[in-house]
């Protein structure tokens, strides 16, 4: 399902490639063409759904390493507020691999932005799985100011503290109500140890459909940083 790799933001990235069967989630199929993902020379990372010989393609890329507790931040180029109400941007960790992995929920935790079909829906959640159980996720409306945006999530053994800002900051701007769109800490029961668990970024489409737009699109991540949490 994997051929090709990138290095971008200091890791190496598996690109993911079922461009013959479909794939979850959606099912789709996804591409692993420099048509849908790469990196451009100032060193940001080009996600892209294209449309091929009528067929949909998505793009997904996950890290080669894994990198346990500590914050995982995005710094998204681009309007995932604006999305097709059938296109999801998911920037979210995930173990596809341990023995114990569907019994801890697969370590996945969750920034998305979708409308799940919904045009009138609200374009953003954070989630610890499982999503169904109450308590594990929080819906919102995201409005950008602008094409930059940082969206976070710190993940300790005791909390998750999810994060979202209009701008692009590795560390918390001053006064940060004046640049927080939303901020939730988790506490639940179900926040997941690490294992192998690997940060991942997709652009998908919910349920396989095509965009209601019929339209390609593209967004871009300028770069991830990872930050381990302190001893």
């Amino acid at each position: 399902m994997n051929n090709r790799t990138i290095k971008w933001s200091g890791y190496t990235w598996n690109v993911k490639n079922s461009s013959t069967n479909k794939w979850g989630p959606g099912p789709n199929y996804f591409s692993g063409s420099t048509e849908n993902v790469w990196v451009d020379s100032a060193g940001r990372l080009h996600l892209k759904i294209t449309k091929r010989n009528n067929k949909w393609y998505c793009a997904e890329v996950y890290n080669t390493q894994t990198l346990g507790y500590g914050t995982y931040r995005f710094f998204v180029d681009g309007r995932p507020d604006l999305l097709d109400p059938n296109i999801t941007l998911g920037l979210f960790t995930y173990d596809g691999t341990s023995a114990d992995a569907a019994a801890n929920n697969y370590r996945e935790i969750d920034i998305e932005f979708a409308k799940w079909g919904n045009p009138k829906g609200p374009n953003s959640q954070y989630v610890v799985q499982p999503y169904t159980k109450a308590g594990n996720m929080i819906q919102f409306q995201t409005s950008l100011s602008g094409n930059y945006s940082t969206h976070s999530f710190l993940w300790t053994p005791t909390t998750i503290k999810f994060l979202s800002l209009h701008g692009h900051y590795s560390k918390l701007p001053s006064p940060i109500e004046w640049y927080r769109i939303k901020e939730w800490t988790y506490r639940g029961g179900d926040i997941p140890n690490t294992k192998n668990e690997k940060v991942d970024i997709n652009l998908w489409l919910f349920g396989g459909r095509a965009p209601l737009n019929q339209k390609e699109t593209e967004i871009v991540i300028t770069k991830f940083q990872f930050i381990p949490l302190a001893n």
